[in-house]
């Protein structure tokens, strides 16, 4: 008999922030096939140039602020990007955030 599967805790205290593109850094929380958890950190005026999701993703904003082409999420609300969605995401003043992802993204 195997031993059922167990929680997971992370400190992500213990993961190193890598740059993904200028201004925009992850850590990833977890990983299992194409489904993750990162926590990304957005400097002041960082840019991610208009994409395409390719799965879900969803996110929370603990500090700061993201925007895209439909609105802005600010420090404590919720946004999902369903698959298919496409838009740009820019920080003004910078922002930390939890994603929860399915998928990839492709450039548009």
């Amino acid at each position: 008999m195997t031993a059922p599967p167990v929680s997971l805790y992370v400190d992500p205290a213990l993961r190193a922030w890598v740059e993904r593109r200028p201004g925009v850094h992850w850590k990833t929380l977890w990983e299992e096939g194409d489904r993750r958890a990162v926590l990304i950190r957005y400097d002041a005026g960082a840019v991610i140039p208009r994409h395409r999701h390719l799965g879900d993703e969803q996110i929370w904003v603990l500090e700061g602020a993201v925007s895209d082409d439909t609105g802005v999420c600010r420090a404590g609300a919720y946004a999902r990007r369903p698959p298919g969605c496409v838009h740009t995401v820019t920080s003004k003043d910078g922002a930390l955030v939890v994603a929860l992802m399915s998928g990839s993204t492709e450039p548009c």
